[in-house]
């Protein structure tokens, strides 16, 4: 991924988390996408293979 790409999916899951402490509800993809974005800000060792695996599962979906 990109420098661009990962801003990216750090603002769209930024938006998803921010909605969902609006609502009140979560279910496993909402925590799911908030656990991605703790991954993303932290850009651990680890972070970057789960964006790699985002990336590929949006690649193979999207």
């Amino acid at each position: 991924m990109t420098q661009n790409q990962i801003y990216i999916t750090v603002a769209i899951t930024a938006i998803v988390v921010f909605m969902l402490v609006r609502s009140g509800e979560v279910r496993w993809w909402q925590a799911f996408s908030a656990s991605l974005l703790g991954f993303c800000l932290a850009l651990t060792p680890v972070g970057s293979m789960v964006i790699w695996a985002f990336s590929l599962f949006m690649g193979i979906f999207g």
